[in-house]
This record gives structure tokens, C-alpha cells and sequence, in this order.
């Protein structure tokens, strides 16, 4: 009898187990997927987050820098004659002070002449705006920033890489990150009188993409070429050739993955061993072609997909509450058929020795108790049968 219910408990676990397995599966094996690209997005909503509010932080330099070319009081210093009018600088200068204390982001607002001086300069350190004069002014004739400006034509706009601030040919201590925006100035007679320049204070998003690293993630934030703006470890930045010329670069943390991360136009995502790697590009004009670089996020695959371990265990955690369950109920049901079909058993073997005492009692309110009902019935028939047969 035993061998019927075990074969009951397996029918009523395969039965049960079958499909709970098939659509556990299937349920479990979509909805992790799911997850996962939820959670993938969720770290490229981030970066690319980071990348807008950059955007969103220079979108008005231009306009700046033009409102300011087109000032009444530059078109009157280029007009008079000489360049040098005293009463013209000073006019320029209060504009450019009163600009800079408006705007707060720009480490220098300048005029310089086609020679490459400074005619009128404004620096803004540690909150306030200051008019550099006389022997403080320089000459940038040399600078990259300056050659690339005084050659464009009128209304083209200068937008340089991101660097460390320089005075007289030294990186600035403290450290001053900028990024330069210049153009040409052209008098009524459209010849060339100059440009002008803004230092846009980059640590005012570089602070803010700092602030975003988030337990378990490592943010970089790399030039076209792979050297650091930002990294975890500050050693690492700054580390190009116009700036610290340390050599440390992404392609040494990443060499397997560098190209991809430094080159990409879009924001993708890598998986790196037990981190997944999400990058995206930061551009300086909406046409996407100056590239400022790229922002990487490096986060801990665990954490990134901590939600589809949950559900996983989750899931597994009920699959086996019900699975229990199920077992509990069909050893029940087994029990339930056996049990009766043992007592019948006894009964019947006890009835072929001559035992015809013992009523067979059925509660049940199926099959088994019309099969016990016949039995009775034929123990009933085999007493009297025999309380015959002992008369005679």
C-alpha cells in the first residue's frame, strides 16, 4: 500500500510542481531581465543627468560673451583713437566688474588687442570681483586660447579644452580649473580690433559632479584624450601635458575598456568583471561637435542590481513556501485514500481467515465507501451464510 501513496504524493507534487516550476521560470527569468534594465537605466539616467546639468550650467556663455562684444562701451574703446583712451578703459571697466559680479561664474572677463594684451581685465576670486591694472595686465600673444580667437572670423566663438589656469606661464596654486570663450571684435569698419574672453570657473560643476558619488560608485570625469578632471583618488587628476603632466590617464585604469568609454557619442554601459560601467559623453556646443569629455560612473554590479537579488530571493523564498505547502497537502490527500484502503485491506484478510466480526465502517464520501459498503454487505451475507451452514 505504501507503493500507492508514494505514487500518490509524486502525482500530486508533479501535478503542482510542473507548472509552478515552468511559470516560476519563466516569470522569474522576465521580470529579473526587467529589473535589470531598469536598473541599467536608472544608472544612465544618472550619468546622463550629470552631463545635462554641465550643459545646462555653460548654455549661456555664448550669448555672454556676445552681449558683451556688442557693449556700447567695448564699440566705444575700439572706436577711439588711440585704443589706450583712459576715460573708454575705465568705462569698460566698470562694465566688465558690474558683469562679473552679476554672472559669478567667470574667473576673468578681458579685452585684449590684436597683439595678444590684456587692455582691460576683471578676475572674481574668493566671491569677489577685482579691475587688474597697470603692471598686472599680461600679454597672451603665445597662449593657444588667444591664437585660436584673433584668427576666427566675425561672430565665430572660440570654445577652449578644459584646463588649469596659467599666470605668468604657471598652473595657478590653488589649482583653477577654467574653460576659455573667446571672439573676435571687429569695428564698424570691420577690421580687427581685438577679442574677448571669458574664463568660465569650472569648478562650479566640477564641485557639484563630486558631490554626486554615492556609496559603492566611483565617478571619473576625463578629457577626450583620457586624462582626469575627476577621479576618486585626486592624485590622478589633472595629469595632461598642459596641465600637471602626471601621465595618469583612463586608458590605465581601463585598458580594456578605455576606447570605448573615451569615444562614445552616446551613453552605454559595460559590464566590467563585478562592476558595471556606465559612461556618456559632455559636449559644449548643440551641434555636438566640441567634446568637453566624458563622465564614467563605476558601480558594484551588486549594488546595482540589488533589487533583482531581492526579488530573486524573494521569489525563491515563496517558490519553497509553496512547495512545502504543496508537499503538507499531498501527503494529506494521500493519507486521506490510503488510509481507508489499508483498513479495507485488514478487514478483507481478516474476513478470508474467518474473522467476520468487525464491521467495516467507511466515513469517507466517495468511491472507497461504496467499496467498503459492498464489503459489509458480503461480510453480512458471509455471517449469515455461515450461521446456515452451522444449523445444519
Amino acid at each position: 500500500m505504501s507503493k500507492i501513496k508514494n505514487k500518490l504524493l509524486v502525482a500530486f507534487i508533479m501535478v503542482s510542481l510542473i507548472p509552478l516550476v515552468i511559470l516560476g521560470s519563466y516569470g522569474l527569468l522576465n521580470i529579473s531581465k526587467s529589473l535589470e534594465s531598469s536598473s541599467v537605466e536608472k544608472l544612465e539616467g544618472q550619468v546622463s543627468s550629470f552631463s545635462s546639468g554641465i550643459t545646462e550650467f555653460l548654455k549661456n556663455v555664448s550669448t555672454d560673451l556676445f552681449y558683451l562684444r556688442d557693449s556700447s562701451s567695448l564699440h566705444l574703446l575700439i572706436e577711439s583713437n588711440p585704443l589706450s583712451s583712459q576715460s573708454a578703459i575705465r568705462g569698460l571697466q566698470s562694465d566688465f566688474l558690474a558683469f562679473s559680479e552679476h554672472k559669478k561664474i567667470y574667473n576673468q572677463i578681458r579685452f585684449l588687442d590684436p597683439d595678444g594684451m590684456e587692455i582691460v581685465r576683471v578676475d572674481r576670486k574668493l566671491g569677489k570681483s577685482t579691475i587688474i591694472t597697470g603692471d598686472k595686465l599680461q600679454n597672451k600673444k603665445k597662449r593657444y586660447y588667444f591664437v585660436d580667437t584673433i584668427d576666427l572670423a566675425k561672430g565665430q566663438l572660440m570654445i577652449s579644452p578644459l584646463d588649469l589656469n596659467r599666470e605668468n606661464g604657471k598652473v595657478e596654486r590653488p589649482r583653477r580649473p577654467v574653460i576659455r570663450y573667446g571672439t573676435p571684435v571687429f569695428d564698424k569698419d570691420n577690421v580687427l580690433k581685438g577679442i574677448v574672453l571669458f574664463n568660465v570657473q569650472a569648478d562650479n560643476f566640477l564641485d557639484l559632479l563630486r558631490q554626486k558619488e554615492t556609496r559603492g560608485n566611483q565617478l571619473y570625469f576625463a578629457d577626450p584624450k583620457g586624462f582626469y578632471y575627476i577621479n576618486p583618488d585626486p592624485t590622478k587628476e589633472w595629469g595632461g601635458p598642459a596641465d600637471l603632466d602626471t601621465g595618469f590617464n583612463i586608458k590605465k585604469d581601463f585598458p580594456d575598456t578605455a576606447s570605448l568609454l573615451i569615444e562614445t557619442k552616446t551613453t552605454k554601459n559595460i559590464s566590467h568583471g563585478e562592476h558595471i560601467v556606465v559612461a556618456t559623453p559632455v559636449f559644449l556646443d548643440t551641434e555636438k561637435e566640441k567634446m568637453l569629455g566624458v563622465i564614467v560612473n563605476v558601480a558594484q554590479t551588486k549594488d546595482v542590481f540589488s533589487s533583482v537579488i531581492t526579488f530573486r530571493n524573494m521569489f525563491l523564498l515563496l517558490g519553497g513556501i509553496v512547495f512545502l505547502s504543496t508537499l503538507i497537502i499531498a501527503i494529506g490527500l494521500a493519507k486521506s485514500i490510503t488510509t481507508p484502503l489499508l483498513h479495507l485491506t485488514e478487514i478483507t484478510s481478516n474476513m478470508s481467515k474467518g474473522k467476520l466480526g468487525t464491521p467495516v465502517n467507511i466515513t469517507t464520501k466517495d468511491e472507497i465507501k461504496l467499496l467498503g459498503d459492498s464489503i459489509e454487505r458480503l461480510r453480512k451475507s458471509m455471517v449469515i451464510l455461515l450461521k446456515r451452514s452451522t444449523k445444519r
